[in-house]
């Protein structure tokens, strides 16, 4: 009989009568696959986030960064994501890191302290592949970095970056 010797004896018949039909299977369920990882993937640092200081922004996802008691228009600032990645978990807070969570705070210093951005943090969850830092003095030499600015606010917003590691994100 045509075959392929088994390791363990007796033969496998090929090509099988139905092979074809089983390599499309294969290859089809190898695509969906690919396309669920695609879309279980987080989004790549600093390339597939965008701030904004007019509110969210089509095709990606976003959250609120504001401080209430800044009277300088931070309400509709955004930090955004590409849609169809992963949520990374960003979370805002005005009030002070928020417990459980890997915190980075945002602070610029030259606001006055009645505008209460010394307790501003970005949040992320503990096992997150991004590990932010604030800058208030422009960019971090060999970091990935977006501008956080708000053009309204007088107190020196146009040098602030929040970094990190350069493609962060994705488990390729």
């Amino acid at each position: 009989s045509s075959g392929i010797n088994a390791e363990y004896g007796g033969s496998i018949p090929f090509p099988h009568p139905y092979s074809h039909i089983m390599l499309k299977f294969v290859l089809l369920s190898l695509a969906t696959l690919s396309l669920t990882q695609a879309r279980e993937n987080y989004p790549y640092w600093p390339k597939q986030f965008r701030w904004s200081y007019t509110g969210s922004i089509p095709g990606h996802h976003c959250i609120t960064v504001n401080e209430p008691s800044d009277p300088h228009h931070w309400g509709d600032n955004r930090l955004c994501w590409e849609a169809g990645y992963k949520n990374p978990g960003l979370r805002w807070s005005y009030t002070g890191a928020i417990s459980g969570m890997k915190c980075t705070r945002v602070n610029e210093p030259s606001e006055p302290g009645k505008h209460h951005w010394g307790d501003n943090h970005l949040c992320v969850p503990r096992d997150s592949p991004y590990d932010f830092v604030f800058s208030f003095t422009g960019r971090i030499q060999g970091k990935g970095c977006i501008q956080m600015e708000e053009p309204s606010d007088p107190h020196h917003w146009g040098d602030n970056y929040l970094c990190a590691t350069i493609g962060a994100g994705p488990s390729l």
